[in-house]
């Protein structure tokens, strides 16, 4: 039986998104069809060290070889000033050229519509606008179709209860899928093998306290701390305290371009993507003016509580009075956040 013919290349494509093993996997699959089809080894290039003129450049090299492909990685470093040259070449793909651009989120919107325009975008990973309850939905059934993938079964309840240990994060739930898989073969993964294989990540849950304490949600900060000092898998003070001082700096420095800052203008200004940097942007806008650096100033005087105050040596050993000092600050932050 004659199978059918695949489509012809298309002149680009967009591959972005949270789920990088899918986006390698798709970034092979498209060098190994052009070297199938006689195309040439890849252009590679980085689009934090390369701009888009270069790409284009690149791109309109004459070929003598078969199809030339110009693969981009990193297309989510550049700005939407930054793609005027690439935007401009899409609207005429050069013939011979098959242009790929790789993210861990989307470019420019200007780009990312001209990509629509003349090839094909793919996503892999939750919609970079989804609410958390939707993003949380794609990390179980993400991490259910990894352990699926590698010949395991996972039931949805056992799925978000890795997810709530690992975090939402693609990459690592595809490592914990894997292992899974294995140490279960042909049962269902249990909850008890994901308390015995599958550690509490503490950033995690340190990240969650932060969310909670930037929305003023008391209780749920307070139940956090309960929590990341007597749960299961208890976390140093240190470690949280490093985990919230991180987002406090990333929220001062998107409070200080202004109430309107974008998740664009937070990617730039933090490194974050995706959807870390538009909740950053998102509570930058629910926070009382200078809060947020108030908040990395009381974060540095929790450090240095933490190192060297005495309330650290405080209760039946350290740890009682570190704890202490964490409960202190975040005290203090719950009443900066409210202004």
């Amino acid at each position: 039986m004659s199978r059918t013919a695949p489509e012809p290349l298309k002149p680009v494509y967009g591959i972005w998104g949270e789920d990088r093993a899918k986006i390698d996997r798709a970034v092979q699959r498209l060098v190994t069809r052009v070297a199938d089809e006689g195309g040439l080894p890849p252009d590679r290039f980085d689009a934090v060290t390369t701009s888009a003129a270069d790409v284009v450049a690149a791109c309109s090299a004459m070929s003598l070889a078969g199809t030339r492909l110009v693969l981009v990685r990193g297309v989510d470093a550049w700005r939407a000033d930054d793609v005027a040259p690439l935007v401009a070449c899409l609207a005429d793909p050069v013939p011979g050229t098959c242009l790929a651009l790789v993210g861990d989120a989307a470019p420019a919107q200007r780009l990312v519509t001209a990509v629509g325009q003349a090839g094909q975008v793919l996503r892999y990973g939750p919609d970079p606008k989804a609410k958390a309850t939707e993003r949380t939905r794609w990390f179980v059934e993400h991490l259910s179709g990894e352990v699926r993938r590698l010949g395991g079964n996972m039931p949805a309840p056992v799925a978000r209860e890795v997810v709530a240990r690992v975090g939402e994060d693609a990459a690592l739930l595809a490592q914990e899928a894997a292992k899974l898989a294995a140490y279960a073969g042909p049962e269902p993964v249990s909850r008890e093998v994901v308390h015995r294989l599958v550690p509490v990540n503490p950033e995690e849950k340190a990240y969650r306290l932060g969310d909670a304490i930037v929305v003023r949600d008391a209780p749920a900060a307070y139940a956090m701390l309960a929590d990341l000092a007597a749960g299961d898998e208890p976390a140093k003070p240190i470690v949280v305290m490093m985990t919230l001082a991180r987002h406090f700096r990333n929220l001062a420095a998107a409070q200080a371009a202004g109430p309107a800052v974008t998740a664009d203008e937070v990617s730039a200004m933090t490194g974050l993507k995706g959807f870390p940097a538009r909740k950053v942007a998102e509570q930058v806008r629910a926070l009382p003016p200078g809060a947020a650096e108030q908040g990395v100033v009381r974060m540095a005087a929790l450090e240095l509580d933490l190192r060297v105050s005495a309330f650290a040596g405080l209760g039946a050993s350290r740890d009682d009075g570190e704890r202490l000092v964490l409960e202190l600050g975040v005290r203090d932050l719950l009443a900066i956040m409210k202004g």
